[in-house]
């Protein structure tokens, strides 16, 4: 008894800490509403995450969080989140098949099924549940999906359409983002006891300590300029989501139980990658030629049933 009593207040503190963040992404809802925010202050917030804020935030969890010990074992594990991406594409593209989504629209409808937005909700809500010093098991998970969704995902896209030739510059230089080079900077210190003065370290935590509430603005300015009178829950979108909110959970844990993963390291991939769609899927479904209505509104739909889900999906977390 005492120990359900445990993990019942565990998971309630949990959600309530997920709850926040939903509370900022109303008031960048409102502040939408009321044109305070807009598409233009949407980039340049998103600027700011992803080249300032967010790269000091994984660059600090790693040298401060981490030894070099628990880091050296800890990388294997990138596995979990790679094979898992991998036959969550798998599934998806043979869904596809299936249900006959239009040839134009495969290699986007595996990345809304198999993808999930690591940067602006899976960083802030990893932070929210475990704290930052877990944040190296999430950060595994954006690694493996930054080099799938930038050669495998792009391939497929590009493929349905015929839009644009193999580019390995573009590809390469999509990988290697601020984030992911940060990941390695933060890795390089930690590998050779490089210490940064206390006063850059200083600077960098008050940066890093705006990440969340930036993410979370965004995706509030995002909900409102999509708008809900145009949004129409379709049998594709019922199917992305049932991907993205019980097929992946499923595929996770029983490939983690298969691989005998550490149980931290499958509760925190089960967390990641069970989360809404990427936005930046909506970005490459205009750019290649997919329908980017079906891409906008499983990304709002997602965003909208994650909030339902989180309980669940907690539970599930908790009694792993």
């Amino acid at each position: 008894m005492i120990k359900i009593n445990l993990i019942g207040g565990s998971m309630l503190q949990d959600y309530a800490n997920i709850l926040v963040l939903f509370l900022i992404v109303g008031i960048g809802f409102i502040l939408g509403k009321i044109k305070w925010f807009n598409q233009n202050n949407n980039n340049a917030m998103t600027k700011l995450l992803l080249n300032i804020t967010l790269p000091l935030t994984l660059i600090l969890s790693i040298i401060h969080d981490f030894s070099k010990k628990e880091f050296l074992t800890l990388l294997p594990n990138i596995i979990l989140p790679f094979s898992s991406i991998l036959i969550l594409m798998l599934l998806s593209f043979i869904t596809a098949l299936i249900i006959k989504i239009p040839r134009t629209d495969r290699g986007l409808f595996v990345g809304l099924c198999s993808m999930s937005s690591t940067i602006f909700f899976g960083i802030p809500v990893a932070l929210a549940v475990y704290g930052s010093h877990l944040l190296p098991y999430a950060l595994m998970t954006y690694i493996a999906q930054t080099i799938l969704y930038w050669t495998l995902g792009i391939y497929l896209l590009k493929n349905d359409n015929d839009t644009q030739k193999f580019d390995l510059f573009v590809t390469i230089k999509n990988i290697f983002t601020p984030p992911l080079i940060a990941f390695i900077i933060g890795v390089i210190l930690l590998l050779n006891h490089i210490e940064i003065p206390s006063f850059l370290s200083s600077f960098a935590h008050y940066l890093s300590g705006m990440t969340a509430p930036i993410a979370m603005l965004i995706i509030g300015t995002i909900i409102y300029i999509t708008g809900f009178k145009n949004l129409k829950i379709t049998p594709y979108i019922i199917v992305i989501l049932i991907f993205r909110f019980i097929i992946t959970p499923a595929v996770v844990l029983s490939l983690g139980l298969l691989l005998h993963m550490p149980v931290m390291m499958i509760k925190i991939t089960i967390l990641v990658c069970s989360l809404p769609i990427p936005n930046t899927t909506v970005i490459l479904a205009s750019k290649y030629k997919a329908d980017v209505i079906l891409a906008t509104q499983s990304l709002t739909f997602s965003i909208i049933f994650y909030l339902l889900y989180i309980p669940i999906i907690l539970l599930l977390i908790h009694k792993i």
